[in-house]
Formats: structure tokens, sequence, C-alpha cells
């Protein structure tokens, strides 16, 4: 598999300055949160940050917004007794009140017991963001907020049900696979990432998991590559993007490379 092993990747364009492409996890664990010299160096040197969404107050309350049933309805009347009471059960330990889940889309409920549960608020992509900003860097985001949430927001019902109700069905094992991919990470072994994120998807309804894949992985890395295509030739960008959108023969750096991008691994 093309780019099994690495995070942090030398990226340079044909006749072009150098820029770099690091592969992130949502994980608030100090092991992640504490960056490597090679990462913080690489860091600290760029002009510009580039994570995939800007994560600045007007889109941080897009997203939330987009998380609520806008037609009327409330979620009881889209899953039925027994889910919804399920659901309830399931998000209390978010801290999550009834009153409020009855007015989460379903695909909501489900990112958020999709997740693992942070006990700082921290994740990588938000510490690297604030630290950019701070720094007075230059910072972007390779996509819009309408366009993150449109992967979720236009499945149909039946899929947002469906997602929901097998993230529900395997709460129990999400801690293990959670741990596991965190192990993974630190190994920065990205076969192992891309083996576990394939078992997900075959666990359940495997036309939903060709679908997540499609539209969650395959496609977002197509539309981030080509609008970096710009920015990489001005040089001093230092891109954060999760570790999933890195190897393979349809990942971001198998796409530079065959668009004539060097790649030289650093980390």
């Amino acid at each position: 598999m093309p780019f099994s092993q690495g995070l942090l990747f030398k990226i340079t364009p044909p006749g072009k300055p150098v820029s770099y492409l690091f592969g992130t996890i949502h994980s608030d664990d100090e092991r992640v949160l504490s960056l490597p010299h090679e990462v913080e160096q690489a860091f600290l040197g760029a002009s510009t940050l580039y994570v995939e969404i800007d994560m600045g107050a007007a889109n941080l309350m897009t997203a939330m917004t987009a998380m609520f049933i806008d037609d009327g309805r409330e979620l009881p009347q889209i899953l039925g007794p027994s889910l919804y009471q399920q659901a309830v059960e399931a998000v209390s330990v978010l801290g999550l009140p009834e009153v409020a889940v009855r007015y989460y889309k379903p695909w909501a409920l489900a990112m958020m017991l999709s997740m693992p549960v942070a006990k700082s608020g921290q994740f990588m992509d938000l510490v690297l963001y604030q630290r950019a900003v701070q720094l007075n860097k230059k910072v972007a985001g390779l996509e819009t907020a309408k366009e993150q949430l449109d992967l979720f927001d236009t499945l149909s019902e039946i899929d947002q049900i469906t997602f929901l109700r097998e993230t529900l069905n395997n709460l129990d094992k999400l801690p293990t696979i959670f741990q596991a991919l965190l192990e993974n990470y630190l190994k920065r072994d990205l076969k192992a990432l891309m083996a576990l994120n394939d078992q997900l998807s075959q666990a359940g309804d495997q036309e939903l998991g060709k679908l997540f894949q499609s539209r969650i992985v395959d496609e977002r890395n197509l539309r981030m590559v080509d609008r970096l295509h710009e920015p990489f030739a001005e040089g001093g960008l230092f891109v954060a993007v999760g570790a999933l959108h890195l190897p393979g023969e349809k990942g971001m750096l198998r796409l530079l490379e065959q668009r004539g991008y060097k790649i030289v691994r650093l980390y």
C-alpha cells in the first residue's frame, strides 16, 4: 500500500518551495498533543496553517446549527420509542439531557457517540489552530463548514437512522477500537489505521460503509488536493488533516505524487 508508514511528509511541487503534510487524530491524549521535534519544527517554520475546516466562531456556530432538526418534527417521531430511548441512555454519559436529545438529527447523535470522550476538550487540530492564531500565522480551511456537514446532512433519513442504530449497537466495542486506533497512530502505522477503518466499514451495513468511504475519505482527498495546488506553489504551508486521508492508492500523498510532487517522509 502506498505510504503505509509515517505522519509527517515534506511536499515539494516541481520547481516550487517546500511545504509539509501532517496526519492527525481526534484525541486529547497527551502523547498525541505533545508534538514530536520534527513536527514542531515544521509547524513553527511554516507561514500558513491549513486544516480541514477553519475553526473560527462562525464556522462552529454553523456546525452546531446544522445538527438540529429544522422541519418541525422531534427525534422520537423519526426514530420510534425504542431506538429513541436507547439513544437517550447512550448520550446521557456525555451530559446531554433528554430535553436536548429530542432536537438532534440522527447523524448528529451518531457522530457524537462515534468520537472518543474528550476529557480536556482539546484535540490536535484545534491545538494547532489555536497556536497558529497566537503566532500570527495565516490560517485557512480546506473545506467549508457546509461542505463537511453536507456529508451527513444529505444522507437519506433511512441511512441516518441506520448510522445511529449501528453506532448504538457497537458502543461496547468502541473503546477497544479507539485504543487500537490510538496505539497504531502513535506507531505511525497508516496501514493498520486503514485496516481498522475497513473493519468498521464492513462490520455493519456494507452499502452505507462504502458510501462513507467514498464520501468522507476518497472524494474529500481529491477535493483537498485540488484546493492545495495553488497554495503549495507559494510554499511555507503546514497542512494538518486526519491521518486516514494520507495513505493508499486514493490517499492524498498518492494523488500528490501522481501530479509530480516530490514526497519525503520526515517522521
